[in-house]
């Protein structure tokens, strides 16, 4: 295991609204408030949903068209190969109180609004790529 220890320096409170894309929205935030590093927490109502699921090397696309409440999602800000880079992971439930799951990626689009609690730490958290998975993990 590796780790460090952080602190918060401050907490950013944004309303999404209609039509806007949850991924491009949170990316747009963090460089808005200029958050190279924190976690974030969002509830609120999708129309779409584009959720991925890690296998094989990529992410395979589940998309939802749908009214669906956007019941959890949480995920970090960390820095990637000198941008901000948003990980972020997705719980959306039907009118049938179906649930589905995954990573969030482009495609989710906000239907009535969507509230997001974004936290910013005092450290830098950089990702780096992982040659086994392909995947940019972090990196202390």
């Amino acid at each position: 295991m590796k780790s460090i220890e952080s602190n918060s320096r401050r907490i950013i409170v944004a309303r999404l609204e209609k039509g806007e894309d949850l991924l491009e929205a949170l990316s747009e935030l963090a460089k808005k408030y200029e958050i190279v590093s924190g976690l974030f927490s969002a509830i609120g109502a999708l129309s779409k949903a584009n959720i991925g699921f890690f296998e094989e090397g990529e992410y395979k696309s589940v998309k939802l068209e749908s009214d669906l409440e956007l019941l959890s999602c949480i995920g970090n800000v960390s820095y990637r190969e000198g941008e901000v880079m948003v990980h972020a992971h997705v719980v959306v439930g039907d009118r049938e109180g179906k649930a589905f799951g995954g990573h969030v990626l482009k495609g989710c689009v906000v239907s009535v609004t969507c509230e997001i609690f974004l936290v910013e730490i005092d450290k830098k958290i950089t990702r780096a790529k992982d040659n086994a998975t392909g995947l940019y993990l972090l990196d202390f």
